[in-house]
């Protein structure tokens, strides 16, 4: 017989045979109740629970014979199964628990010497306890809960996740210190263990002596604890919201943007109960059987990197992890060696992989005592896994061998991009940063698109782009944690109270706090950065205080410039996603008109174009549309914002107008043109050289 050590947890039940009244008088009913708890993996209501032997002596009439089938058990709830079968008076039982078809429970201490559970001489109908799926790791008989005794004032429940994929691949900011901090927080009542505030942590269970079978599951992935909940507080049938999270705070909870808790229901009697197994963010681990011999030559371009402050070329060392969501036969981590006196990098690994299947991977800089992973987001993933999409995937070429991966590419989008890092060197000296980001991008996405801006956190969907300007728009992040202004080590909630917050989140375009054109869709704010800051700052902006902008995971990086007391850093809103704001064009900072020309109704679009020529000396012309009559101004402002032109102020036909700007009577220097025509406003930026 097949013998296989599992670990989790799962419960059975079985419906009553009916019996005929000569049959009643020769057989007995005995009911089977088994908890499944134990079993690692994740079971469905579904899947296959069997209570599986044979009966003894060899002409016994046993329903269960030559351990074959056996005889399935009906899902009661959470992870208890129950059947009744009939058995012969004086029959002897030998038997197991079974799961999956191949998942059998390890074997017993005592017994009839070979690990079987055992019944002898069946006189009457009979319950027998509660049977717990056998784990182990002693060979001691399961007949235990998972649970120390409450007293019967409380409803004992049984918190079971798993963590394996987390794990594997470093999601939600794993790292091995969170075995401390996995827990659990929802809706109970006043003297719950359950609430919205307080974690209730968990504890990982003990990695299993040995896997197989029916389940693949790696060691101490499972966390779980018992919570007690007050009967006087609930009826039964009384529903009890959920969910897991890591850490003390909201930062890296499951299921976010957008997907619902999860629930379980106050059982019948208010009986203790266990909840099924599931897996953190409902991410179930990658598995492949990887047999395929690679050798993988990886091959980057540090230019980027060195270009924006994160990467000190030949002095620094960059590396790659590859092999996350199994996609190796392990996770590797690979040193890669400078090319000569060049910018590229290069190093070769020995792996098992999968033909013609992804192969996942990250770079990482690795500067004492840190190792610091790159900013990068798959625009071209297609897979359901979520926080995959924070690793870069290569398809393994169908005859696997050796082959070459070069990320050499310059761009924000392409898969093969060179990789970046969030600078950890600290400011040289005290500076002024204005942030401003242009939220343009978000306006033509919402008119032009026809898409809503969803909130992945927070409440504010955006589905008129009037209600940008009337919402405002709140930034957020650790990147702009500084003393006495901002948070110090985490980002802000997502909601509302940031435009509210005028000291430390909000943002502005009125003229004040760093913003240079008040009313041109371009907000400010300015902090005041010290030698205490690290350069690399991680953002993200919101509307209405919402995270919005795009995906969850999803960020702007930003390495500040520290040369001068006073800098700026120009974002735009959305130039995280690019492939979703398909709307704008992020190079030349202007609408991609193309997209929408061609589409039926709409013949000419809102647009300002680059003036030209630019620079000019003294005469320049700028060329504008409007897809409909409609009053429109079109104005010239120096740096300090003040006016020194109006070239256009009047109502104009739909279609394309350009017209001309002389500066002669003003002196060389930056100057800014706004159009404004409706809901629309754009400004750009033009140099004038004498």
């Amino acid at each position: 017989m097949k013998k296989t050590l599992l670990f989790a947890f799962l419960a059975l039940v079985v419906t009553a045979s009916v019996l005929s009244p000569v049959a009643q008088a020769q057989r007995k009913n005995v009911t089977f109740i088994v908890n499944t708890a134990t079993v690692p993996d994740t079971l469905k209501a579904t899947d296959n629970v069997v209570v599986v032997g044979s009966g003894k002596p060899a002409d016994a009439d046993s329903v269960m014979t030559s351990w074959g089938a056996g005889q399935a058990l009906t899902n009661i709830g959470g992870d208890y199964w129950k059947t009744t079968l009939g058995f012969k008076v004086g029959d002897t039982m030998f038997y197991k628990i079974r799961i999956r078809g191949d998942g059998w429970e390890q074997d017993l201490a005592g017994g009839d010497g070979g690990g079987h559970r055992y019944y002898t001489n069946v006189t009457k109908d009979t319950t027998f306890p509660v049977q717990f799926w056998n784990n182990g790791p002693s060979a001691d008989t399961q007949y235990f809960r998972p649970w120390t005794a409450a007293p019967d004032s409380f409803i004992s429940v049984y918190f079971r996740v798993n963590l394996q994929a987390v794990m594997d691949n470093g999601s939600f900011g794993w790292t091995a210190k969170d075995v401390d901090s996995v827990g659990v927080r929802g809706a109970g009542k006043t003297g719950d263990d359950l609430s919205w505030g307080p974690t209730t942590y968990l504890k990982q269970e003990a990695a299993p002596t040995a896997n197989g079978g029916a389940f693949k599951i790696g060691p101490g992935s499972f966390f779980s604890g018992r919570l007690k909940f007050r009967k006087s507080q609930w009826k039964v049938g009384d529903t009890v919201q959920y969910k897991f999270l890591l850490g003390y705070n909201w930062g890296r909870d499951e299921l976010q943007n957008g997907k619902p808790n999860r629930q379980f229901y106050i059982p019948v009697g208010k009986a203790d109960t266990t909840l099924h197994w599931v897996y953190y963010d409902n991410t179930a681990p990658v598995l492949r059987s990887n047999a395929d011999s690679c050798t993988v030559t990886f091959q980057t371009n540090m230019t980027t990197a060195a270009n924006n402050g994160s990467f000190n070329i030949g002095s620094d060392t960059v590396q790659v992890q590859v092999g996350f969501f199994n996609t190796a036969d392990s996770t590797r981590t690979l040193n890669l060696s400078r090319q000569g006196l060049s910018s590229v990098y290069k190093g070769t690994v020995k792996m098992l992989s999968s033909a013609a299947k992804f192969l996942d991977y990250q770079y990482y800089l690795v500067k004492a005592p840190n190792t610091i992973r790159e900013n990068y987001f798959n625009f071209q993933f297609t897979g359901t896994v979520a926080s995959e999409q924070e690793r870069r995937q290569f398809t393994v070429p169908g005859t696997a061998g050796a082959f070459t991966i070069k990320d050499t590419v310059v761009g924000v989008s392409a898969a093969r991009r060179q990789p970046y890092f969030a600078s950890q060197r600290k400011f040289s000296r005290n500076v002024l940063v204005t942030w401003t980001v242009d939220m343009r991008p978000a306006y033509y996405q919402i008119i032009l698109g026809h898409d809503s801006l969803v909130a992945g956190q927070g409440t504010a969907t955006v589905v008129h782009a009037d209600s940008i300007k009337k919402w405002g728009v709140g930034i957020n992040g650790p990147g702009v944690n500084l003393p006495n202004v901002l948070p110090v080590t985490d980002w802000a909630d997502w909601n509302s109270f940031m435009v509210a917050d005028t000291n430390k989140r909000k943002m502005w375009d009125d003229g004040t706090h760093g913003d240079a054109v008040a009313g041109d869709s371009i907000y400010s704010v300015q902090f005041s950065y010290t030698t205490a800051n690290n350069i690399g700052a991680v953002t993200k902006f919101g509307i209405q205080g919402s995270d919005n902008e795009t995906a969850f995971g999803l960020n702007h990086l930003d390495n500040i410039d520290d040369s001068g007391p006073t800098t700026t850093v120009l974002v735009q809103w959305g130039s995280i996603n690019p492939t979703k704001y398909n709307r704008w064009n992020y190079d030349t900072h202007s609408p991609i008109t193309t997209l929408v020309t061609n589409r039926p109704g709409v013949p000419q679009v809102f647009a300002l174009q680059q003036n030209y020529p630019n620079p000019f000396n003294p005469t320049t012309k700028i060329a504008f549309s409007v897809p409909s009559q409609m009053k429109v101004e079109l104005v010239v402002y120096n740096v300090l914002g003040q006016k020194v032109a109006t070239l256009v102020n009047e109502t104009l036909s739909a279609g394309g107008h350009e017209v001309p700007f002389d500066a002669s009577r003003l002196a060389s220097g930056m100057y800014l043109y706004r159009i404004t025509a409706g809901q629309f406003m754009s400004v750009k930026k033009m140099m004038l050289l004498k």
